[in-house]
């Protein structure tokens, strides 16, 4: 055999360097040992390598090489001449870098946002360890441990949603992704706004605090807080699917009260009659009934404690006349029975009573009575503003009369309306 020759169709100063242009080469090519004619288009780069492009027909190859000559010279009136420290390839990958992004975003921003959710910070924690430590520090600094369950029950929510991400790795998409999971009580509607922000309050305070400087935790843990720029419906778009504020009528209430004394030999009328009759906080494990320890008829006072109290203080309240007869007669019976979760549960199914009516029932009668939302607020330990918003109906004088006159005959073993004297407070009035 002779030894195989080296063909080369372009000189090499022309393939290395040099303007670009494509051209068209004639040549041949084998195929099953039978050699044939055909057109070279080169002359050109893509991505820094030379190209190279077969046709059989001279027409095809140069109405190719023409297409390529006009997006070079549409190419190379938009480059310019730039000073610059970086290499060639650099300068490709930046190039392509801004033809991938077109005008939805700049490189700095690109640049921030993947340092941000990209570098590690010198230490590092997943998100349930470092909810431990933040539980721990807001409890040293006086939060009540019934006010953590809320923070500590969405973080771990989160954090199953999420697979148990790293602090540092969290990013706005996942929060939202997150918001969008919640679903109100029937397990299908979408939660409420109202939900919709307290979860992302509480993540938004938990990475708020991971990002602050503390050498004895190592932080920050992250260096900007994914929830900031996610979205928190204003108080007039949470207030529009707020429900409406009920009360129990007087008549529903004596009939109720009736009930409790006779179902299971009276064990539920001490707990409804001071969540009715003196606007106790009613849920057992997490509200101020559970708490209360003094009932002082000497005095007429219930004391409801620091630990149960929102305003982290003692609160007094008066024991109304009608409420007297009540303790005196379930003195021996506990406040909170056993099973009273159920008990409570079933009464409520009974009466149809909504969330929050007893506490709505005393407030809106006493307000009635008494003529006075400040005086009101010092019972049920809320602020008059706080009143207005949530609880407030706008029953009667003569309705607060009823409700603060129902109490126990023990004759006829029902619930009474008495009579009874009340004083008509005319220096404190409703604003």
């Amino acid at each position: 055999m002779g030894k195989r020759k080296r063909v080369t169709l372009t000189p090499k100063e022309s393939a290395r360097g040099g303007k670009q242009e494509a051209k068209v080469y004639p040549g041949t090519y084998k195929k099953r040992g039978v050699e044939y004619p055909c057109y070279f288009v080169r002359g050109w780069k893509v991505d820094g390598k030379w190209q190279r492009r077969q046709f059989n027909e001279q027409s095809k190859a140069e109405e190719f090489a023409a297409q390529v000559n006009v997006n070079l010279k549409s190419e190379s009136a938009k480059r310019y001449l730039v000073n610059t420290t970086m290499s060639e390839e650099q300068v490709r990958q930046a190039e392509e870098m801004c033809r991938m992004l077109g005008s939805t975003y700049t490189m700095p921003e690109v640049l921030d946002y993947f340092l941000k959710h990209n570098r590690a910070p010198s230490f590092t924690i997943d998100i349930l360890e470092g909810m431990d430590i933040y539980l721990i520090e807001k409890e040293h600094a006086g939060v009540r441990a019934v006010t953590l369950r809320k923070p500590r029950g969405v973080i771990e929510s989160f954090s199953r949603f999420a697979n148990r991400p790293a602090v540092h790795t969290v990013t706005k998409e996942s929060v939202v992704a997150y918001l969008k999971t919640l679903r109100a009580n029937d397990g299908v509607s979408p939660a409420k706004r109202k939900t919709w922000n307290n979860h992302r309050n509480e993540l938004a305070s938990f990475f708020k605090w991971a990002g602050e400087r503390d050498l004895s935790t190592n932080r920050p843990w992250t260096f900007q807080n994914p929830v900031e720029d996610v979205l928190r419906y204003s108080n007039e778009l949470v207030a529009e699917e707020r429900p409406q504020i009920t009360i129990t009528g007087v008549e529903t209430t004596r009939e109720l009260m009736s009930y409790a004394m006779s179902y299971k030999g009276g064990k539920m009328a001490k707990f409804f009659a001071l969540i009715y009759f003196a606007g106790i906080r009613p849920d057992p494990a997490t509200g101020e009934i559970g708490k209360v320890q003094e009932i002082n008829l000497d005095n007429g006072r219930i004391a409801v404690p620091p630990v149960a109290a929102k305003t982290k203080s003692e609160r007094p309240v008066n024991i109304m006349d009608n409420l007297r007869p009540w303790l005196e007669l379930y003195a021996d019976k506990p406040i909170i029975p056993p099973n009273c979760k159920n008990d409570a549960a079933h009464i409520r199914h009974k009466f149809g009573l909504g969330q929050d009516e007893t506490r709505h029932s005393f407030i809106s009668y006493h307000v009635a009575l008494h003529r006075s939302l400040a005086y009101t607020a010092l019972q049920a330990g809320n602020s008059e503003g706080m009143i207005k918003k949530h609880y407030l109906t706008f029953p009667t004088h003569a309705e607060g009369e009823q409700f603060f006159s129902i109490v126990p005959d023990m004759a006829t073993g029902e619930a009474a309306f008495a009579e009874m004297k009340f004083e008509d407070n005319q220096t404190l009035r409703v604003i």
